[in-house]
């Protein structure tokens, strides 16, 4: 299984639920292991097959969560982040103490699995003569928090409250504006998911 890492800002929008968003991934640019990962790669993937497990460190004996919900937003120029709703199974004590170290920003990068054939990597010579490795479609296996990660720039989008995300600014003044409506229409998607997983399951009626 492949790995792919990133320090993600990450949001907490129910302590009860264990509800929490995070940018687990960043697709468009090159990465600390000279990968480019398409922004559709993941799309079939996440289609197929949610819900996934949330880990601890690709440790397949340490689930703590699922993900529950992930798309692609669009931020500066060609890069684009994996924007993840993930609900931390509070009934498990290892859910608990993950969920309070991701909440007091003990843990803050995070980390896809996933799974990658040939025939979806592609060769590619930079303007600059480094060759890098295009990634077109995986197959998005689980996400993990971990210690330090190889994707640039995915931090915890925020954490105990629901305040606006202060964006990190990295590039010149004539670069490409973050997309603020795509950043918008992912936070209205987590409380929709917010106030789904709230609502009363309907009782199936007795024939």
């Amino acid at each position: 299984m492949n790995h792919k890492e990133s320090i993600t800002d990450i949001k907490v929008l129910d302590a009860t639920e264990g509800i929490v968003e995070a940018f687990v991934n960043t697709m468009g640019v090159i990465d600390a292991d000279g990968d480019v990962i398409d922004p559709s790669a993941f799309d079939n993937s996440i289609e197929n097959n949610l819900p996934l497990p949330v880990l601890q460190g690709h440790d397949q004996s340490k689930v703590i969560g699922k993900v529950i919900d992930a798309k692609p937003v669009r931020m500066l120029g060609d890069e684009y982040k994996l924007h993840a709703t993930m609900q931390i199974n509070m009934e498990k004590e290892i859910g608990r103490d993950a969920f309070s170290d991701i909440q007091g920003e003990y843990v803050q990068r995070w980390s896809v699995g996933f799974n990658l054939t040939p025939d979806n990597v592609e060769m590619e010579r930079t303007v600059e003569g480094d060759t890098i490795r295009r990634i077109k479609e995986l197959d998005l296996v689980e996400v993990s928090t971990v210690i330090r990660g190889a994707s640039p720039d995915t931090l915890t989008i925020a954490a105990k409250s629901i305040e606006p995300v202060e964006q990190e600014e990295t590039a010149s003044d004539t670069e490409e504006p973050v997309f603020d409506t795509e950043l918008a229409r992912a936070q209205l998607s987590l409380t929709e998911t917010r106030l789904r997983l709230k609502m009363p399951k309907r009782k199936k009626p007795k024939y």
